[in-house]
């Protein structure tokens, strides 16, 4: 078994595998990207609370003003946190990791590094004489 580039106990990158809880994808043909859209969801919603009271403020009072702009700032404030991690293969079923930023960014970065390190050895493999 390879060692471990990335290991949380839940998802698990080597030189050859990513890991999740329900698949593994090889590294050689799988494609990663991270979304940004529960980030995106939110400043639409907070923008939408915003337009509903500045059209509606005069209707509605203090506390509903209040419970408005306070759920949709901590809709801000988890979009802002969240993110998605899309891994693909040929013959594989997509799938999203949502989590939190960090460790979407952990797991993006060790399948990135995992990358680029099977294209330097094949690189060194192939100037080879």
């Amino acid at each position: 078994m390879t060692k471990a580039i990335y290991d949380d106990g839940r998802y698990q990158v080597s030189a050859s595998i990513v890991s999740t809880p329900s698949r593994l994808y090889p590294l050689a043909n799988t494609t990663a990207g991270v979304r940004r859209d529960p980030l995106w969801m939110s400043i639409a919603l907070c923008m939408l609370t915003g337009a509903g009271i500045f059209t509606y403020g005069d209707l509605l009072s203090g506390a509903e003003i209040c419970v408005a702009a306070g759920s949709s700032g901590l809709a801000l404030v988890i979009g802002r946190q969240t993110a998605i991690l899309r891994l693909d293969a040929p013959g594989h079923p997509r799938t999203m990791i949502v989590s939190s930023r960090a460790r979407i960014w952990k797991i993006f970065q060790a399948i990135r590094a995992a990358k680029l390190a099977g294209v330097e050895r094949e690189v060194v493999l192939s100037t080879d004489d």
